[in-house]
């Protein structure tokens, strides 16, 4: 006797995997397949199934979330406590699946195999609200299980039967051939919903800092219509240290999606926690029409000549005069963060290190030093006292982005202005270029703006 486990997707989050190992540990003994992430094809989508049980009793279905603290819960939306979002009732949810998995059985001849679907909170410090009054609000509640031995009798027991009358038990023979007719069924996703709004299209890798995940995505219902996915992963241990997280996310993004309408400045579209997990949020920023490459791809390329030096420049100084009347400083500048139309608009992006307006913190980071990893773009003085600088160490790192681009030097290298003489270069817009990235903040030009004149004068 064994329970056998199948996985038919990548991409498990944290709570399905807990509970995927308390069900192998607890179940260890029991006759069963256990599937996770199972996507039923259902008319032109799926419906995707975190977990399915198969035991003796029947098939059961759950719906992880792995969410911290109170839920306040009605028979339609649930919503966690201080957020602002509110989301459709997993049970509702869990339901629906179980009434189409059943009905693909019944189509192959297992009309009297009982299909129930639960819910499990994967967190044990999470509780639903007002406990008196929550079922009246939602009858259903009795389904919804912590990772104890509560799950495993229902699990096990018949008290949540459906249509016990005709159920019949099924063998391991029995299993076996259910499962494997389903299996030919399931859809590789390969893709994650975000919200309910976005599809995950393509994966385009980490972070060069390693805070988040990079993704294209684009609208379930507006075809065409794209976004950067930017997926961040807090590591909370409190539910306070999770109120702080979700807090600064919101106001560090509020803050800057008043940049929204700038023209060389990524717009933010919206900002979410992940349906089924706390740890994990979600920044969606516009997907440029026409952007092929960010300017560390192209810096990989064929020489950037003047001309598209001086477009480049001036864009990212516009860009930095308009954060920084605003006082948002972007402090973490690299050519990763440039991001490059094919009708030669530039646009500014990545402000996860970002000092917002009234707040001295960063997007990631709460009263800690930003991670940030020592570079040749990095303004000497943010290493001594990064709270005190200002807008001239954003300038610092648009001159080191300059000097990529006319030295073109390996991404280690460190930044050595004797290799200027070597570029071409006039003797202007060397001493320019050497005032920008100069160790003495009061030597830079000492705003984008007066960086911007100087400019135009080489």
């Amino acid at each position: 006797m064994a329970l056998i486990h199948i996985s038919c997707a990548p991409n498990s989050n944290a709570g399905e995997q807990v509970t995927r190992n308390f069900l192998l540990q607890h179940l260890a003994d029991i006759d069963g397949i256990l599937l996770t992430n199972y996507h039923l094809p259902s008319g032109n989508g799926t419906l995707e199934i975190d977990l399915v049980l198969f035991n003796e009793r029947g098939v059961w279905l759950l719906e992880v979330k792995n969410w911290h603290g109170s839920i306040d819960i009605d028979q339609n939306d649930w919503r966690r406590e201080d957020d602002r979002f509110v989301l459709h009732s997993p049970l509702t949810s869990i339901e629906t699946k179980a009434k189409a998995l059943h009905s693909v059985l019944e189509n192959i001849g297992y009309a009297s195999t009982s299909v129930v679907g639960f819910v499990v909170l994967s967190q044990m410090n999470a509780t639903l609200r007002n406990t008196d009054d929550v079922q009246s609000r939602e009858p259903r509640v009795n389904r919804v299980f912590h990772l104890d031995s509560r799950l495993l009798r229902a699990l096990s027991g018949e008290n949540f039967l459906f249509n016990r009358a005709r159920n019949k038990a099924l063998h391991m023979t029995t299993i076996h051939a259910i499962v494997d007719m389903l299996l030919p069924l399931k859809v590789n996703p390969g893709r994650e919903i975000i919200g309910t709004s976005y599809r995950i299209k393509n994966d385009l890798g980490e972070s060069e800092s390693g805070v988040f995940h990079m993704y294209q995505a684009e609208h379930v219902t507006i075809p065409g219509r794209y976004a950067l996915a930017k997926k961040y992963h807090e590591l909370v241990v409190s539910t306070d240290e999770r109120y702080e997280a979700i807090e600064r996310f919101q106001r560090d993004m509020q803050a800057l999606s008043k940049m929204e309408q700038h023209p060389n400045i990524l717009q933010v579209y919206d900002y979410q926690p992940d349906r089924d997990s706390n740890d994990i949020y979600w920044l969606l920023l516009e997907w440029t029409k026409g952007i092929s490459i960010t300017l560390r791809e192209r810096l990989y390329g064929p020489p950037i000549l003047w001309p598209e030096q001086v477009r480049i420049l001036n864009s990212v100084l516009t860009a930095l005069e308009y954060c920084h009347d605003k006082n948002i400083l972007h402090r973490n500048l690299h050519p990763a963060c440039l991001y490059l139309a094919n009708d030669g608009t530039v646009k500014l992006g990545d402000f996860d290190f970002a000092r917002v307006p009234n707040f001295s913190k960063t997007l990631t980071m709460t009263d800690k030093p930003a991670p940030w990893k020592i570079n040749r773009y990095m303004a000497p003085e943010l290493l001594v006292n990064a709270r005190a600088a200002d807008g001239r160490s954003d300038l610092y790192a648009v001159g080191a982005i300059w000097y990529d681009m006319a030295v073109r030097p390996e991404p280690d290298e460190i930044l050595e202005l004797s290799q200027l003489e070597k570029t071409g270069l006039s003797a202007d817009a060397r001493d320019l270029l050497s005032r920008m990235v100069s160790h003495d903040p009061a030597m830079r030009p000492q705003n984008a703006k007066a960086a911007k004149k100087w400019l135009e004068q080489v």
